[in-house]
């Protein structure tokens, strides 16, 4: 009973939280009732089962599962939670024909009960890495089996969770099946104190491609045409200047090379703009291209969200950002799909178990100077572009159909 009175103490702190949330645009106004664990549609009588994945990255992951799942138990309904706003977003966009959407309640016991109370759930499924004492304890309670799913433990995280092993002993003793995306994981779940642990397939490997604008893509190939390009995706803070430097570094051998650089977040464009222009390179921004525009310029600078679809499918060279600074590198799956190939630098410790797979079909760039070597050596071979691209696809394809699997898993547990 620790952690359900302890949140009820806080209570007033996360009302606070809220409040801050609200006026920066990280919860929606109309629905935040939903946080308190107050449903805002009503329950169908169908079996439900409830899926939680916090943001954006487990969402899209979700998605061929929870399409698959309802193609093959049609009288089940699926509640899928989400906790951040943009993941809602891809929720409403992508999967509103194939399951419900609400808004996760914050882990404050009697919101947690409220909610648990009204969905009676028949099966709870927690994605990644989401272990929230309340909600865990009450699942328990309830009598609800719980699945731990697509389970990962970054060398962090594991760390932290050692620190507090009794703790963790607690939770994941109370899952009913742990599905991790790897033996390393399948094993640091055990020593951690997950009673029954099974290896699955990483469940991004079945993630479909990323949407593409066709009417943007012919408009932007013409515009591109017959130049070099290649893409930084998803870059931070510091990681533009190397990509810059490597632009400067290769435009020696190609004058004409293009530079897509898509800054993970938009809001921060009019720095990297500067930060372009102070070095002495032309730059033109996405939303303001004109229909007609001229392609003279170095850099082509992305400051919209939601089209790296687009610009996977506009060059077959792609460098993943995050891979240069603490952050961690983004997901490699999505440029693989395009058929893309692609360089990360050394950390990528997010996505560890999918490079174990991918790291013979891309390239590891230490440094800038490497990055430039290897971005050199793709311009300067087609060939071996579309060789690494294929092998690439290829990879996640075979992996895609082991993650199949878990469908008839999950269903299997529903029934006992």
């Amino acid at each position: 009973m620790g952690f359900y009175f302890l949140s009820v103490l806080l209570v007033p702190f996360v009302k606070v939280l809220t409040s801050h949330r609200l006026k920066k645009g990280l919860e929606e106004k109309d629905r935040i009732r939903e946080r308190y664990g107050i449903a805002s549609v009503k329950r169908p009588r169908d079996p439900l089962i409830w899926i939680h994945a916090a943001s954006v990255g487990e969402t899209i992951s979700l998605i061929p599962l929870i399409k698959s799942y309802k193609e093959n138990y049609p009288g089940h309904s699926i509640l899928l939670t989400t906790t951040t706003v943009t993941a809602a977003s891809i929720a409403k966009q992508r999967l509103s024909d194939f399951c419900i959407h609400q808004y996760v309640p914050f882990d404050v016991g009697p919101w947690v009960k409220r909610f648990l109370k009204y969905w009676k759930p028949q099966l709870a499924v927690l994605v990644e890495s989401e272990l929230w004492p309340n909600m865990i304890t009450q699942i328990h309670k309830m009598k609800i089996p719980l699945v731990l799913l697509n389970a990962r433990l970054s060398d962090r995280s594991y760390r932290r969770w050692l620190k507090f092993k009794c703790l963790a002993k607690q939770l994941l003793s109370r899952f009913s099946l742990c599905l991790a995306q790897s033996p390393s994981t399948a094993e640091r779940l055990i020593h951690l104190g997950a009673s029954n642990v099974e290896v699955m397939s990483n469940l991004k490997f079945a993630a479909d491609p990323l949407p593409t604008s066709l009417d943007k893509l012919q408009e932007l190939s013409g515009l591109f045409k017959d130049r070099p390009v290649w893409v930084a995706a998803s870059t931070h803070s510091s990681e533009e200047e190397i990509v810059i430097q490597t632009h400067h570094d290769l435009k020696k051998q190609f004058p004409n090379l293009l530079t897509i650089l898509i800054p993970r977040h938009p809001n921060r464009c009019e720095k990297v703009k500067k930060l372009c222009e102070d070095s002495g390179l032309s730059v033109q921004s996405h939303s303001t291209l004109p229909a007609k525009s001229s392609s003279n310029f170095d850099v082509y600078l992305v400051d919209t969200i939601g089209e790296l679809g687009l610009f996977f499918s506009l060059s077959s060279i792609v460098f993943i950002g995050g891979s240069f600074v603490s952050v961690e590198g983004h997901n490699p799956i999505e440029p693989a799909l395009f058929k893309c190939a692609i360089l990360w630098g050394p950390r990528m410790s997010n996505f560890k178990d999918v490079c174990a797979h991918l790291s013979d079909d891309c390239y590891t760039v230490l440094t800038q100077k490497e990055l430039t070597e290897g971005v050199q050596n793709l311009l300067l071979n087609p060939k071996k572009v579309k060789a690494l691209g294929a092998a690439a696809f290829a990879t996640v394809k075979e992996q895609a159909e082991g993650a199949q699997k878990i469908v008839h898993r999950l269903r299997s547990f529903y029934d006992r």
